[in-house]
């Protein structure tokens, strides 16, 4: 895995819950350019006529019509795909979306790459279900639906990947080290409090790095500020937790890390263009429009 990866920014709307998109290219196209990256949304891919591989952390995979492929957040990757005619549907997920179902899958199957293929008839239902994602994505008041979408599909992934028979064949199982491995201990430490205060020595030194070099690294690696990727992971988590439970903004603010309810707010409507409460409302708004 090329040490050269970067950051690439994936804006997924935390009231849609994901973003989709079908990619057809011609039988004339040249092959794609190589692209290794990571981002925090982790990322399925639906291979409807595509050769080639995927090329991660965790080792090659093969890819052939039927694959289907889960990239965990963070998890350096790239494709591998010659010139020609290929189609497959790409789907990003909102991070705090995959948080339940990888815990229950175990974190050595969810924490990793996977390339995985189906029996006809499972296939086929995949494929239904990929369609569907892509006629609800982009509609918060189908937030539900989409939710069990994705669930119906991580559950058929993580079974075969868990039984074995099925997984395209990696070619290799060295994961890749780099700058992005030496500042994992920083994003284990946000998602298991984000509420705690972190200072830059602090979050340094469980990389076990200087405050200069760690500040240097994660901008690298990142392009942005570790303070800024902090403010908006929270974002991320207070946005998540306004559309899926009903607790005040007071206690969403403080679970989220911010110093205030008015100082989320602000924050808030710099990020999202509205208040908290009117995000929330909108919402509602959303789904009674849906029970009409």
């Amino acid at each position: 895995m090329p040490r050269g990866s970067i950051c690439e920014p994936v804006e997924v709307n935390p009231a849609a819950l994901i973003r989709a998109e079908r990619v057809t290219t011609a039988a004339s196209d040249r092959a794609p350019d190589r692209f290794a990256h990571f981002h925090d949304a982790a990322e399925l891919v639906w291979f409807r006529q595509v050769s080639g591989e995927l090329v991660s952390e965790d080792g090659r995979f093969t890819l052939s019509p039927g694959t289907l492929v889960f990239v965990p957040p963070m998890r350096q990757h790239d494709f591998a795909i010659p010139g020609g005619g290929h189609a497959w549907v790409l789907v990003h997920l909102d991070p705090f979306l995959t948080n339940g179902l990888m815990a229950r899958s175990g974190p050595g199957e969810a924490a990793r790459c996977r390339a995985v293929s189906f029996d006809r008839r499972t296939a086929e239902r995949i494929d239904g279900l990929f369609d569907w994602l892509v006629e609800v994505a982009g509609q918060d008041h189908h937030r539900d639906l989409t939710a069990a979408l994705v669930a119906a599909i991580l559950a058929a992934l993580f079974a075969v990947a868990a039984v074995g028979p099925g997984a395209a064949a990696s070619t290799t199982t060295d994961p890749a080290t780099g700058a992005l491995d030496r500042l994992r201990p920083a994003l284990d430490l946000i998602a298991r409090n984000p509420a705690r205060a972190l200072s830059l020595g602090e979050v340094a030194s469980v990389c076990h790095l200087s405050e200069a070099y760690f500040s240097r690294s994660f901008k690298r690696v990142f392009g942005q500020t570790f303070s800024a990727y902090l403010r908006d992971y929270r974002l991320r988590l207070a946005a998540q937790r306004l559309l899926s439970s009903g607790e005040r903004v007071s206690v969403i603010a403080h679970q989220a890390g911010f110093a205030s309810p008015a100082h989320m707010t602000e924050q808030f409507r710099r990020r999202f263009g509205v208040a908290p409460s009117e995000y929330r409302a909108g919402r509602r708004q959303g789904q009674a429009r849906d029970s009409d």
